[in-house]
């Protein structure tokens, strides 16, 4: 998800002092929404070219495992094929996490290579701006580190906020685990050749064909709706004497016309990853 955080945009959204976190706007629908039934057979295409893909993974794994010709080097292609098929149980444990969330979600077709996720502010949903299943599963990890409170948007606005390096690498990995040739096709400063490689130093260096860094505005220090006036202040420096008149247990739920959950869930639950955001 290549959406940049807008400054301008964050500023007039929360002001220079803190608001009340009644003005907030939670994320927590009634009713069990999921995926929309408009876009449900393209949704179970892309899962079932998922699913297709681990078994792929697990049989050349048992294949190589069995051969009696098994050197240094199948061992180190043994190790990257466990690594990109645990990575995609996780996408699996997200799918079904979706498909189960209060938030309806709706795949919408990219019409340039890079994907996104957005709201929509009209229909009140979370869009998932897809091309391929390599892209799909990149937005659907998004969608996941929104489910758990790292990522918030804007209720009136078409713009998400508080994405950091660390959500990017986490997508990329996903991305990677599918189908690692779509990461190794991108610009950056070398090439991935392993999930591992993909580092925030990595993502930072990633850029569009006009030579413009994808993601100079993402911070780059974890950030998430827990996050606090200090944490805000490392992340975002230019804005420190807007953040001088903010009370220091103040976050961005705080900040009126927010879309975030306020039930999130955690990473340790669907992703395997020990961060508990907390």
């Amino acid at each position: 998800m290549s959406r940049h955080f807008s400054y301008v945009v964050i500023l007039n959204l929360i002001g220079l002092a803190p608001l009340a976190t009644d003005s907030s706007v939670w994320s927590s629908p009634p009713a069990t929404k999921g995926i929309n039934a408009t876009c449900a057979g393209e949704w179970a295409w892309h899962k079932e070219l998922i699913m297709d893909k681990r078994d792929s993974l697990y049989n050349a794994i048992t294949g190589r495992e069995k051969s009696q010709r098994c050197n240094d080097r199948c061992g180190r292609e043994i190790t990257l094929l466990k690594d990109r098929l645990a990575g995609l149980d996780k996408i699996i444990r997200i799918i079904h996490m979706l498909e189960k969330s209060d938030d309806e979600y709706i795949l919408r077709p990219a019409h340039k290579a890079e994907g996104s996720l957005s709201y929509d502010t009209h229909k009140k949903c979370i869009v998932l701006t897809v091309g391929s299943t390599a892209n799909f599963i990149h937005e659907i990890t998004h969608a996941a580190q929104y489910e758990a409170g790292e990522i918030i948007f804007d209720a009136t606005l078409d713009k998400s906020y508080l994405q950091d390096l660390y959500d990017e690498v986490e997508a990329y990995q996903a991305q990677f685990a599918y189908d690692p040739s779509s990461v190794a096709a991108l610009i950056a400063g070398s090439v991935a050749r392993s999930p591992e490689q993909i580092t925030t130093q990595w993502v930072a260096g990633l850029q569009s064909s006009d030579g413009e860094k994808t993601y100079q505005e993402h911070s780059r220090i974890r950030v998430n709706i827990h996050s606090k006036k200090a944490t805000l202040l490392q992340a975002y420096p230019q804005f420190e004497n807007q953040f001088k008149s903010w009370a220091d247990d103040w976050t961005m739920k705080e900040a009126p016309g927010i879309i975030y959950k306020k039930q999130t869930l955690t990473f340790t639950d669907y992703l395997g990853y020990s961060q508990v955001l907390r």
